[in-house]
């Protein structure tokens, strides 16, 4: 699901990389350091999304004690690792890197540090693609990297639309989006048309203030034994050294910077080795997801290679905001406090808490709490509503008013929780609004997820939660039930929880299987797998690189039993049927792709009836 990628349809491949990391060398940015030894204290902090207030909160907390009342470095020779994700989705950017940039300047004049590392929302800032996601980059953000010339332009145009009495008050007031609606419509606008002269001013301008400052900044530091960077570093990448990781990534930056400021100067073909890879250290997502048990040795392999103990990372969030107001050891440390994972959704964006991880004297301690004390509840436990039917639910999603919106559960394809109601019904939702489909390379699209959510009702499964197409502030998408209170299946097994009812466990998983391989969905990811707490019923969510037009079956998804009702489905389907149900979503090689993976599904539960025996397949 690597809708970043996007930015790079057309380049063609460089034969000559090594090239590039040569120049990097000779520049001065090839010296920065890169590892320290001796540092008694550290103090890293993850993700920001534009929260300043909780940015200097943490700073200026007793516990951390980094700057005083009027923000100075008052730290010492503590080093301070900001562990990238400073850019969108909040609104104050660019006053954190303002206050970086001073920190950093009064922190080495008291013979301590400040280190920026890039993140992947810097990496997708730099080069111009956050302007694809209508959730990252905010009103305020992108006015504030304009370059003066072309925002003062673009908001005289704005005054001219005013009624005489708005526009003389404007032409005398100076224009500040944060207090003005009508200018932050008339931004949003010129956003959500993808006007190529604005996305160009706002790269460039970006770029010309920060964008230079950041390139010169690390992907991947070592303090004494401990490596720092944004997503992690995967057991293939731990293999380079870590001076060619922060090497190639300046200058695949370098070069995408001098694409976008003379396109016409350049004329090399260019595939990047780290930029836009899924496993980069900047988008790598393994050290949070992968089970604790089956992994621990590959994480022992990562880090002896980097010659390290321990790894301290951000990007991957391991505090559901909300569900408490501190943080602990528990939360943040997995394989056997060698990594620490310290996205704790800081932004307002994601409703988490303030943190930091403090290592002193070789030992790492781990500080975090909101400002506001725990809401103290009664212990009154409501009863709770009768669940909405199907139908209902869909009709729910498509006319209750929209009154929240946050971030969903992450990752490139990205997704709005949002909170509906209606009728003093209050139901969250997820909206996806990628649609990047067939012939795409890369396909990822909401409309994926409408086509799985209408043969499983042609079917009458029940696996995937209702969703309905529907335009949420005017972006098209698919709105989704939220399956709440809920654990996945790579949970459940990673945790040795079983099942309530294992006999209909047992049965429906083997149905979610049959459909698994009509739709064409990696059964290994068991993450998207969702098992309700409150019945034990079986969801499966997020089919948007499903469909793919191939007439097999699913690799490493063998079907070994089918229910009767399911395989009577299965030897009644009608191709033309199933084509109006889902040709609205998808295309006629997927349509002609999923009729033949069902003939070949029929022919599999025969072949598995005539080896096994009817009765040891269907049930």
């Amino acid at each position: 699901m690597s809708s970043g990628r996007k930015g790079l349809k057309g380049y063609r491949p460089l034969p000559l990389l090594l090239f590039l990391v040569l120049l990097s060398r000779l520049s001065p940015a090839a010296d920065i350091p890169y590892a320290w030894t001796g540092v008694e204290r550290v103090v890293a902090v993850a993700d920001l999304h534009g929260d300043y207030d909780s940015f200097v909160f943490i700073l200026a907390h007793p516990e951390v004690g980094l700057v005083d009342g009027d923000l100075h470095w008052v730290g010492g020779k503590t080093h301070l690792v900001q562990l990238g994700d400073i850019l969108d989705r909040g609104t104050g950017a660019r006053k954190i890197f303002d206050r970086l940039m001073r920190l950093e300047k009064e922190a080495a004049a008291a013979g301590g540090m400040v280190h920026v590392l890039l993140g992947n929302h810097e990496e997708m800032n730099i080069t111009g693609i956050a302007l694809d996601y209508p959730d990252y980059v905010g009103v305020e953000q992108f006015v504030s990297f304009l370059p003066d010339d072309f925002r003062e332009a673009k908001e005289a145009e704005y005054i001219k639309t005013l009624p005489p009495e708005e526009r003389k008050r404007a032409e005398q007031d100076s224009l500040d989006v944060a207090v003005d609606e009508g200018l932050a419509s008339y931004w949003r606008r010129i956003i959500a048309r993808k006007d190529p002269e604005a996305r160009r001013a706002y790269v460039l301008g970006f770029n010309a203030t920060y964008g230079d400052w950041l390139i010169k900044k690390n992907t991947v530091i070592k303090i004494n034994d401990v490596v720092y960077v944004h997503g992690g570093i995967s057991e293939a990448f731990s293999k380079w050294p870590i001076r060619e990781i922060n090497a190639v990534m300046r200058s695949e930056l370098e070069f995408f910077q001098a694409m976008m400021r003379s396109p016409q100067k350049v004329g090399r073909p260019f595939k990047p080795k780290i930029v836009y890879e899924p496993d980069s250290p900047l988008w790598f997502r393994g050290l949070g997801t992968k089970s604790e048990r089956a992994a621990q040795a590959e994480i022992d392999r990562t880090l002896a290679n980097l010659e390290a103990r321990a790894m301290v990372v951000g990007h991957t969030l391991r505090f559901p905001g909300g569900s408490s107001t501190v943080v602990d050891r528990r939360n943040v440390a997995r394989f056997q406090d060698k990594v620490w994972i310290m996205d704790t959704g800081i932004s307002g964006s994601y409703g988490g808490v303030p943190s930091a991880l403090i290592y002193e004297r070789g030992e790492f301690r781990v500080w975090g709490e909101t400002e506001e004390a725990a809401f103290q509840r009664s212990g009154i436990k409501p009863p709770a509503p009768r669940p909405l039917t199907p139908k209902e639910m869909a009709d729910f999603l498509r006319t209750a008013a929209v009154t929240g919106r946050g971030p969903g559960p992450g990752g490139r394809t990205d997704a709005w929780k949002l909170t509906l109601e209606s009728q003093g019904v209050v139901l969250p939702a997820l909206f996806k609004y990628i649609d990047r489909r067939r012939p795409d390379p890369l396909a990822d699209s909401y409309r994926y997820d409408l086509a799985a959510y209408a043969l499983d009702k042609y079917l009458r499964l029940g696996y995937v939660p209702p969703i309905v197409e529907r335009q949420v502030d005017e972006v098209p998408g698919g709105l989704q039930a939220f399956v709440g209170n809920a654990m996945s299946e790579a949970d459940r097994k990673e945790k040795h929880i079983a099942p309530e009812d294992p006999e209909y466990f047992e049965k429906a998983m083997a149905d979610l299987l049959v459909f698994q391989n009509l739709v064409y969905d990696d059964c290994r990811n068991e993450k998207d797998t969702l098992i309700s707490r409150d019945d034990g019923k079986i969801y499966r969510v997020d089919f948007s690189e499903a469909f793919a037009p191939i007439k097999d079956d699913v690799p490493h998804c063998t079907i070994r039993k089918c229910s009767r009702l399911l395989y009577r489905k299965l030897q009644a389907w009608d191709d033309k049927t199933v084509a109006g149900y889902l040709g609205r979503y998808l295309n006629g090689e997927e349509v002609a792709a999923l009729n033949a993976r069902r003939q070949l599904v029929v022919r599999l539960i025969r072949m598995q009836i005539k080896v096994a025996g009817e009765a040891n397949v269907l049930f």
